[in-house]
Order: structure tokens, then C-alpha cells, then sequence
């Protein structure tokens, strides 16, 4: 927890609008990455400051972070919280060893998951298309279309899954450490090398598709998705952004939101390309992506708790995780596939 005086010395290098009359520790938010956030109520709104972890990003990916949602927002897309400048024009401080920012409060919930109507799936998908439609432009060091990093990384890990990191894993799960979780770690360890094989063919054959490559948000699901009523209203979270294909955003978010439901696959993809039409290149990803989401959120869950032994503050809200990755990982190893679209 943050002192109050490591608060003071943060808000201390903004502008004397940011300065707070009142603020709200808000912890981890529900979030898992190990970031702090505090609602700052100011001369000058609303705000949001955040602690970034320690572990991650470097300043090299920060500024990128920074610059990409400078960009969208000259572009026009303003739905991202876009960081506030210091007294000094930087968009960030760095105090304790941790990288600290301000932005704007974004108005909404992320309450997809209560309320999963057509009209607001087809919503997140059209925002996330004028994301990727103001973030095109943004210049990225190839311009030429080539293979996705993101399939590529998960090639490569899911072969050293497969290798031996999967048996080398097993040892460490300790069920004294997280008793709620036994049965569905087990079940997940039971049904991942039914499926591993299926994956591994799907990523091998994307990865030698040659697509446009771009900023992409890479860990955009409906918890990241604010909304006023049926109205999306804001983005969060762009702590994994990254070069890749729009289809690697798109497999996410639809994975999250449409599950197994194919006729919800086809409308979010049709609601995305009444914006920005997909390639069929790029369409021709999104089951590689998919299935390979589906398959490595367990494993990752499990490393993250069993071998790297992460704490987490919102421990509760893990279970339903991966119950919801059982689900659909019961279906994959089940049929071989994922819906049609």
C-alpha cells in the first residue's frame, strides 16, 4: 500500500488542477496485473492514478503505450484514458521505483458479463474497429504485411508446453495452497493434451499467413469494455499493447463475449466490419487465435499461481475464471474445433 506521502510527492509534479481535494484507494480494481489505482476527486474532474508494477512495463514500452493513445485521440477515437501531462510535459512520474500516471475517469461499467445483450456485443465490436481504424496510422517500424508476432509467440510457447514445461509443471501444483481450485486445475490438466495437438496444427498453419500489422490493444475482453447503458463509453487497459494483427484483438474480445455461440461470432464480426472490413487473411486467424486462448489461459493460470506462486487481491474472482475456462475448453477438447463463423 501507498503511502500518503509517496501520494504527495506524485501529485506534487502535476499541475495544481490534478491536485486532489479527495481521494479513493481503489486497490487492484479487480484487476490482476499487480497495478494500484486512486480516484482523484479534482479542481479539474474526476481522475485516475495509476501505479503501474514494478515488473512491468519499461519505460521503452510506456512511451509507446503513451504514444499510440496520444495518436488514436488525434485521431479522433478519444474512449482511452489518456494520460494527463506533468508540470514538467511528461505523461508519466517515476517515484519508488514505480512508473505513476494520471488520466481521465472514464464514465461507465464494465458490466458486460451482467447484462450480454446483441446490442452491446455489437457495440464493443464497432469501438474496437474505430480503435483499429485510428490506430492504423500509427507508424510502426515494418509497414509490410507478415506474420503475426502473436501467433508466432504462442507457437513456441505452446511447443515447449508440449516439450515438457506441461510435466514440468505438474509437480509444483500444491492444492493446500488454493483447495477451491483442485478440481478444476485437475480438470484442466485432464482435457489440455487432448486438445494441444489441434491447436499446434491451427497455429502452425497461421503462422505462415502474411497479414497487416498494427497497434493492437492485446488484452481487450468485456471486463476491459465500459459501458453507459447499452452504449459503450470507454476502453481500459493497455498495459499489454503491442504490434500485431487486429484479428488477435478481435479473437479476445468475441472469445470473452460470444463464447462457443456461433451465431454471436457472426454478429460481432459483422458488427465490426461495418467499420473497418476484415481481410480474409485476417478472418482466416481468428480460429488460431481463439483456439490457442482458449487452450494456454488455464496453463498460465496455473503457472501464475502454483509455480510463481503470484498473490492476487481479488482471489475470489479467480475461480470463476476458470470455470469459464473449463467451459470452454470442454468444447474444444470435445469437438477439435470452435464455432464457424
Amino acid at each position: 500500500m501507498a503511502a500518503e506521502s509517496d501520494l504527495s510527492s506524485v501529485l506534487a509534479e502535476y499541475p495544481p488542477e490534478y491536485r486532489p481535494y479527495r481521494v479513493e484507494e481503489l486497490g487492484s480494481a479487480g484487476g490482476f496485473s499487480g497495478a494500484r489505482f486512486w480516484r482523484l476527486h479534482s479542481p479539474a474532474g474526476l481522475l485516475c492514478l495509476r501505479r503501474w508494477p514494478k515488473e512491468h512495463p519499461n519505460l521503452e514500452r510506456l512511451q509507446f503505450i503513451q504514444a499510440a493513445l496520444w495518436h488514436v485521440t488525434l485521431e479522433g477515437f478519444d474512449w482511452v484514458p489518456l494520460p494527463r501531462e506533468t508540470r514538467n510535459q511528461a505523461g508519466f512520474v517515476r517515484y519508488g521505483g514505480y512508473f505513476w500516471e494520471i488520466s481521465p475517469w472514464l464514465r461507465g461499467k464494465a458490466d458486460f458479463r451482467e447484462n450480454p445483450t446483441i446490442e452491446r456485443l455489437r457495440a464493443a465490436m464497432e469501438a474496437l474497429a474505430r480503435f483499429h481504424r485510428a490506430a492504423e496510422s500509427f507508424p510502426v517500424p515494418d509497414p509490410q504485411p507478415g506474420a503475426s508476432p502473436g501467433i508466432q509467440d504462442r507457437l513456441e510457447r505452446l511447443q515447449k508446453w508440449v516439450a515438457g514445461d506441461l510435466a514440468d509443471l505438474i509437480p509444483s501444483v500444491r492444492h493446500d495452497l488454493w483447495p477451491e481450485l483442485e478440481k478444476r486445475v485437475a480438470k484442466i490438466l485432464q482435457l489440455t493434451p487432448l486438445a494441444a495437438g489441434d491447436v499446434l496444427t491451427a497455429l502452425s498453419r497461421a503462422s505462415r499467413a502474411a497479414v497487416p500489422l498494427q497497434v493492437c490493444i492485446g488484452d481487450i475482453w468485456h471486463d476491459h469494455v465500459l459501458y453507459l447503458g447499452n452504449r459503450v463509453s470507454g476502453l481500459v487497459d493497455f498495459g499489454s499493447m503491442r504490434i500485431d494483427t487486429v484479428s488477435a484483438d478481435l479473437a479476445r474480445l468475441l472469445g470473452s463475449m460470444a463464447g462457443d455461440d456461433p451465431a454471436l461470432w457472426r454478429e460481432g464480426i459483422g458488427a465490426y466490419q461495418t467499420i473497418r472490413a476484415l481481410a480474409s487473411a485476417e478472418q482466416g486467424l481468428l480460429e488460431a487465435f481463439d483456439r490457442s486462448n482458449v487452450l494456454m489461459s488455464g496453463l498460465n493460470w496455473i503457472d501464475w499461481i502454483y509455480r510463481q506462486r503470484r498473490q492476487f487481491e481479488s482471489r475470489q474472482a479467480i475461480p470463476g475464471r476458470l470455470d469459464d475456462i473449463v467451459l470452454r475448453l470442454e468444447h474444444l477438447a470435445r469437438s477439435g474445433t470452435l464455432p464457424e463463423w
